[in-house]
């Protein structure tokens, strides 16, 4: 016979009802513990018990507070805590296939050479303002280099607090370094004149391009990505599809497709360009480019550096301007002729859908502003010079160019 108060084997010692509910010992060592709590999610009541390892009943309380927490708040622990550099990783996966080429690497280098070998190995949960702070303070590089970081390293915590719970924003009240006043990076009319009649008669190669860039305002990528199915000689409109970043080709930066007019003085320039890509067969004409290099891929936008500085000292001009100087110029221009809506419109900046949601704007008004914006840019005494004989619709249209300058 078992003597009184001894346990036979196997059974269960009774759970704790005072100092430690919901603890039951199974044996030396090992603990069943029993948790119910509302879910979070769904309201409704939930039971789990689970069976764990201790050395003591204090012990297997604390780890059924862990458990319970866990619970309550899906899944966050201690143990499972996620260090940045672990959740940066998986940040990146998950954006990858939603972002343009260009837009990676504007994430990746940051993280990489910068937010990553300070804060990597911090958890998550763990970051503070101050922590943010000392980083911005630490970094070396011009207030707009480091600003550029900062905002990453800013939309990654806050998609980290929306995707983990977390209870507060490190970034929320860290400011940017003020910054100089951005430098121009556009041309006075004259100045683009005098520009463009360089390229004209020095860089007959490059001399489409540019003044593609310049009479349509559009992008780089989406220039040097442009196909001769992108033009609409009857309609005199160029049908902006598509870009390109280092020869890997997408959508446009905000994912539209808008048109811009073709003016009479482009249009003859690209008709001549195209013979000549004709006649000489240049490489890239069976895939449609209408600019393609030397070796028929796309440009990239060093190729053009050269040529732009030559024609920029050429024309007295020593201020910073580079290739989307371009596209600062003739917004600038447009500006000045016609209204906002209109001006949007054919740049195709971020606002233009819900602008356009709201407004239509008729291709005949595209038109009217770009013939005017050509009166500044021409000046009374320039001429583009085309070989051969007009066709009746370039002489339709320089007619009414010079109608409209007329009045």
């Amino acid at each position: 016979m078992l003597r009184s108060g001894t346990q036979r084997p196997g059974r269960e010692e009774p759970m704790s009802k005072s100092r430690y509910p919901g603890i039951e010992r199974l044996s030396s060592g090992r603990y069943r513990v029993r948790v119910t709590w509302n879910d979070p999610k769904t309201g409704k009541r939930k039971d789990q018990k689970k069976v764990i390892a201790a050395t003591s009943m204090a012990e297997t309380s604390s780890q059924r507070e862990l458990l319970r927490t866990r619970l309550l708040t899906g899944g966050t622990t201690p143990e499972h805590r996620l260090r940045l550099g672990e959740y940066a990783s998986s940040w990146m996966r998950g954006k990858i296939p939603t972002l343009k080429p260009s837009t990676r690497d504007k994430y990746a280098v940051p993280l990489d050479q910068h937010i990553l070998p300070a804060l990597g190995d911090y958890y998550v949960d763990a970051i503070t303002p101050q922590d943010v702070l000392r980083w911005r303070d630490a970094q070396q590089g011009k207030p707009r280099t480091v600003n550029s970081r900062l905002r990453v390293l800013r939309t990654l915590l806050r998609d980290a607090q929306a995707q983990l719970g977390l209870p507060r924003d490190p970034c929320a009240r860290v400011r940017t370094l003020p910054e100089a006043p951005p430098a121009g990076n556009r041309l006075k009319p004259e100045d683009l004149r005098r520009v463009l009649a360089y390229l004209r008669e020095n860089e007959p190669d490059w001399y489409p391009l540019f003044l593609t860039m310049a009479l349509t305002g559009a992008r780089f990528g989406e220039v040097s990505a442009l196909q001769w199915t992108d033009i609409d000689e009857d309609a005199d409109v160029i049908w902006i599809r598509r870009s390109q970043w280092q020869g890997r080709v997408g959508t446009t930066k905000t994912g539209k497709v808008r048109d811009v007019p073709l003016p009479p003085p482009l249009k003859a320039v690209l008709k001549q360009h195209r013979q000549r890509l004709v006649r000489d067969q240049a490489p890239g004409l069976s895939e449609g480019l209408i600019f393609p290099s030397r070796v028929g891929t796309h440009h990239r936008n060093a190729s053009l550096r050269k040529p732009l500085e030559r024609a920029l000292q050429a024309a007295g001009i020593h201020d910073r301007f580079t290739l989307h100087g371009f596209r600062r110029t003739w917004n600038n221009i447009l500006r000045q002729v016609a209204s906002g809506a209109i001006t949007r419109s054919m740049i195709g900046h971020a606002t233009e859908e819900m602008f356009l949601h709201y407004s239509h704007i008729e291709r005949e008004e595209k038109h009217g502003a770009v013939d005017r914006a050509l009166a500044l840019v021409d000046g009374p005494k320039v001429e583009h010079r085309v070989e051969g004989s007009q066709t009746g619709d370039d002489a339709r249209n320089v007619s009414r160019r010079e109608t409209t300058r007329n009045d």
